[in-house]
């Protein structure tokens, strides 16, 4: 499969909106903690900055006004799937803003799909919400944050690329709450509040585990052949 892609841009930044997402990337091409919101490093001769931005386009918005024009931005991390054939781990890749150059090869893998990703205010928790959106979009997934990526992108001039991976199935329906951060306290207070949330949550943790793998192994080989 083949992609359109910039010419062996000089700096890459990667913008994850959660640490699940982020501190695996973050291992995964051996980037350096430079703040506990960021990370950097070179694969070849290329810099590459990994920023945390949290969820949102809002914050997404915010967190990319403080940094300076790269050659190229990601969007990186999870998505929630709109069509019922889409599986966790699977990928789907969306050129953000135009890119015109030729590509390098992707990673032969029949769970790449080069398609659209729609854009979300909330998260999408019930199947039929997702579905729904899905039909009317004619989107294979869902996000929060690519569409501020893109929009911070075009405004600059920029090539932006979108590199998601599917979280949660169309059929599986999200807990009804989820911890409002991702520190101890946090998840600890949330065990107390709400212990009939776990099992569900239990497979969603499986599922992230295996989201997160692809999303680095995608991202990496990515990295590495522009």
């Amino acid at each position: 499969m083949r992609l359109k892609s910039p010419a062996s841009p000089s700096a890459v930044l990667i913008a994850a909106a959660t640490r699940w997402e982020a501190r695996p990337l973050a291992a995964a091409l051996r980037l350096e903690g430079q703040s506990p919101a960021s990370w950097s490093g070179r694969i070849g001769q290329r810099g590459i900055k990994l920023i945390l931005t949290g969820m949102g386009g809002p914050a997404t918005l915010a967190a990319l006004s403080r940094q300076p024009p790269p050659g190229l931005v990601i969007s990186a991390g999870f998505a929630g799937a709109l069509q019922p054939d889409l599986k966790t781990g699977d990928v789907v890749v969306e050129e953000l803003t135009p890119f015109p150059h030729q590509p390098p090869v992707w990673p032969a893998s029949p769970c790449i799909h080069f398609a659209k990703i729609a854009h979300s205010d909330q998260v999408l928790r019930l199947p039929a919400e997702k579905l729904a959106l899905g039909k009317s979009a004619g989107a294979l997934a869902v996000d929060m944050e690519s569409a501020a990526v893109g929009a911070w992108a075009k405004e600059r001039g920029l090539q932006a690329l979108g590199i998601r991976v599917i979280l949660d199935e169309a059929s599986f329906a999200l807990p009804q709450s989820l911890p409002q951060s991702e520190d101890a306290l946090s998840l600890a207070r949330f065990a107390v509040e709400n212990p009939g949330a776990w099992p569900r949550l239990a497979g969603l943790w499986f599922r992230q585990r295996k989201a997160a793998k692809a999303l680095c192994f995608i991202v990496k080989c990515y990295l590495e052949t522009i």
